[in-house]
């Protein structure tokens, strides 16, 4: 028999969200990942880099559900961790120091340091993090922090927060990931990067 659009399987795109989105939510979350990837295939033709990751941290930040998003990219070079390169989304300037100075000596150094990711549900209950006083400071939840590259990593994604209570979703993960892994090939625009600032 015919087969009508509503009697046919649901996406493969449509089967990864949530089932509890409208179809306007859903419907605005697929744009959300098509601007995302189309922002990562422009790698190759940028010319300016900042406002690239502003634009692609805010999308990232958006299509995981975190409240607020921090990136942070070093030349592996640098003996100084102060030479990197960052930029903020949900943060005001005056917390974006605050996570520079803390959370990258804490879940963001781990993260460079062991190249692995961390995802948390809770890092004022993770005992990994828990005696960190940036964390217990600022009664961190959920942690999603990404390397950039590895062997060493160039930077770190760190997103914080989240719209739903608890963890962040597989395909969230996923998404982040994704941009971590295409952000590594901006390696060699790192110079650029530092003389931008």
């Amino acid at each position: 028999g015919k087969v009508t659009p509503g009697d046919a399987p649901r996406s493969r795109m449509a089967a990864e969200f949530p089932v509890d989105l409208d179809p306007q939510q859903e419907l605005e979350q697929i744009r959300r990942e098509r601007d995302l990837y189309l922002r990562l295939l422009e790698l190759s033709a940028l010319t300016e880099i900042e406002s690239f990751l502003g634009e692609s941290l805010k999308l990232v930040v958006e299509l995981t559900g975190a409240q607020n998003g921090y990136l942070e990219l070093r030349d592996p070079r640098d003996r100084d961790e102060n030479d990197g390169w960052f930029l903020s989304h949900g943060f005001s300037p005056p917390e974006t120091e605050d996570v520079r100075s803390r959370i990258s000596r804490g879940i963001v150094a781990e993260v460079l340091a062991t190249g692995q990711t961390v995802d948390t549900p809770s890092a004022i209950l993770d005992p990994r993090f828990s005696d960190r006083g940036s964390v217990r400071a600022m009664r961190i939840e959920a942690v999603l922090c990404i390397p950039i590259g590895q062997d060493p990593p160039l930077g770190a994604l760190y997103l914080q927060g989240h719209a739903q209570l608890g963890p962040f979703a597989e395909e969230e993960r996923r998404r982040a990931e994704t941009f971590c892994h295409h952000l590594a090939r901006l390696a060699d625009s790192l110079s650029e990067l530092r003389a931008e600032r």
